[in-house]
């Protein structure tokens, strides 16, 4: 939470022009909290022709170029800024489907989808694979895989890497047809599984995105239920993230608020599914029959954070105020201060 609140700061900076304002926190930042925000940044300093600064600050973040690259490349394609980003491309030396991949992602930025598919379908063979898939991990990678699902059809959605890319495209874009597309692919699971165990702890988690993101939470639950304790979570953070409505209630209560040896963690994600399928009160009593302290004070974060995420800041922020655990507390405060900027 702490990372995407600086994430949110860092791309707020980067679209009112003001990159200087978060530059002197940038580096601190991304060694303690990672780089989320940071790709809007870079490309607003090679948008504002400051490469004297960008290659400091690339060079204070232990960036390679190859990474920079693909944020700023397809950054000048999405400004239409064609005779630099010829420019840019001249002074690398990239295979040139890597250099179609960095202006066909520029082209989804700017809602051109189709010029983008353009380009990539004009190479042959591998070549056109490859720049497809490449073009798909920019658009993934800089956080608008919502726009990216044309690029699907150069995955191989019987793999891992192209069941795993289908599913985050699905979430990103709640498609329906797409998510269904991704479950068809690796199902059934138990046999993907067998040939290759990275569908349980890669795909699965995903693919029970895609789904409660489209609002199929059976079918979510469904694959959710075949997953071993040590998988299990981060599928279950992902149903739980996912889950707005008040048709998941019967079956969340169900499935998380079930008593066990992983009680504590699945009340968390129940907590966040009733404030945000209108409950709010019922998630207020569950959390005050928490078990213990600790556990309390982990469903209270869950609790502050989903009602920040409702829009009410009013009753998100005194409770968050009065967790006692201090990290638990700085989790709550900072979704609220998200939900507040906004």
């Amino acid at each position: 939470m702490v990372a995407d609140t600086w994430g949110h700061i860092f791309q707020t900076a980067a679209r009112i022009g003001e990159p200087d304002f978060v530059l002197p926190f940038a580096l601190a930042a991304v060694k303690q909290f990672g780089t989320t925000g940071i790709p809007e940044l870079i490309a607003a300093l090679k948008l504002a022709g400051r490469d004297a600064d960008l290659t400091a600050f690339l060079k204070q973040l232990e960036m390679s170029d190859d990474i920079a690259d693909t944020v700023f490349g397809p950054a000048l394609a999405a400004a239409g800024r064609s005779s630099d980003f010829k420019a840019f491309a001249m002074s690398r030396r990239y295979e040139p489907y890597n250099v179609v991949a960095m202006e066909a992602a520029g082209n989804f930025l700017a809602g051109k989808p189709a010029e983008g598919l353009a380009l990539i379908d004009a190479l042959h063979g591998d070549f056109r694979k490859g720049a497809g898939i490449n073009a798909l991990a920019i658009l993934q990678g800089t956080g608008h895989g919502d726009v990216a699902a044309p690029l699907l059809k150069y995955q191989d959605l019987g793999t891992v890497n192209g069941a795993e890319a289908c599913a985050l495209v699905a979430q990103a874009s709640k498609d329906k047809a797409l998510a269904e597309k991704c479950l068809a692919a690796a199902s059934p699971l138990p046999q993907a599984a067998a040939r290759d165990g990275a569908y349980l702890y890669a795909v699965a988690p995903q693919l029970v995105g895609a789904l409660a993101a489209v609002g199929d939470w059976q079918e979510a639950l469904t694959i959710l239920r075949q997953l071993e304790p040590a998988d299990r979570m981060n599928a279950t953070a992902k149903f739980a993230k996912f889950s707005h409505a008040p048709g998941i209630l019967p079956l969340a209560r169900k499935t998380l608020g079930a008593p066990g040896p992983e009680a504590g963690k699945r009340g968390r994600f129940l907590v966040r599914v009733l404030v945000l399928a209108g409950e709010a009160d019922e998630a207020a009593r569950f959390v005050a029959a928490a078990p213990d302290d600790a556990t309390r004070d982990d469903w209270s974060r869950l609790q502050a954070e989903a009602l920040a995420e409702m829009g009410d800041t009013a009753t998100a922020l005194p409770l968050a105020t009065h967790i006692a655990d201090p990290a638990s507390r700085a989790y709550a405060l900072c979704a609220t201060a998200m939900a507040l900027s906004n």
